[in-house]
């Protein structure tokens, strides 16, 4: 049976792809900050260890126990997101870049000896561009992880891992749910400048990250993979030129 090892999936995207992973068939154990939710503590084959991943001891200490009582690894899937109240630099730094790298050496050698495995390191838009609502540190800090996972991909490669990376634009889940479904004219906005004419969902994309991690997308390596219903192949003029109905 696949191990799937998620950080950060106690909430929103991470939490999906628990669930998915679980109802197909994995096991699946789950290193985060916060308590699950009762109906999550109930899927079958999932097991959460809460702890303070900003500790580097203590996620040790998790990262120890999850393989000492459910084995090796199939697949790691990052989506952790800093969410402090320090000083952002550091903390966005510390959680996106220095917390990844430290999990994926830690276990590098703790995948499976055979069959498919597979890293997945959810992104973000900025990433690749610059937008508002996000500080420098957000968008360096993606950047950085998107270059990371392009080195990895070539660096574990040759060991049968494939990293790869997914990068959701705004999607509904959970807990933005209301706030965008009472909010009628955000809603509208982003049904008519996305391509496929809705939002996202969370299931949109923990589906590619589950298609990442499995043998059907073993020879995909290295590739940053957009979830945005195309709104990133339209040229920003006539995103503009259309909002001004000119």
């Amino acid at each position: 049976m696949p191990h799937m090892l998620i950080i950060g999936g106690t909430r929103g995207l991470g939490r999906v792809v628990a669930r998915l992973a679980a109802e197909a068939g994995q096991q699946v154990s789950v290193i985060g900050r916060r308590e699950p939710a009762e109906v999550d503590r109930k899927l079958s084959g999932v097991r959460h260890w809460v702890t303070d991943i900003q500790d580097r001891s203590a996620l040790a200490t998790a990262l120890g126990s999850v393989l000492a009582e459910r084995g090796r690894l199939s697949y790691l899937v990052f989506c952790q997101r800093y969410r402090g109240s320090g000083d952002s630099w550091t903390g966005e730094i510390d959680i996106t870049l220095d917390l990844t790298k430290s999990v994926i050496e830690g276990v590098e050698d703790q995948f499976a000896t055979d069959g498919d495995k597979a890293i997945v390191v959810v992104s973000s838009v900025f990433g690749d561009f610059v937008g508002e609502g996000q500080a420098l540190s957000y968008h360096v800090a993606k950047a950085g992880l998107n270059q990371m996972m392009r080195y990895y991909a070539v660096n574990l490669g040759r060991k049968g891992v494939r990293v790869n990376g997914v990068t959701p634009f705004t999607f509904l889940k959970e807990e933005s749910r209301d706030f965008y479904l009472k909010n009628q004219a955000l809603h509208d906005l982003y049904r008519r400048i996305t391509p496929l004419g809705r939002m996202a969902t969370a299931e949109d994309s923990a589906r590619v990250i589950a298609f990442l991690c499995s043998p059907a997308a073993g020879f995909v390596n290295g590739q940053n993979i957009y979830v945005d219903g195309g709104l990133s192949l339209v040229w920003p003029e006539t995103l503009a030129r259309n909002l001004q109905a000119l």
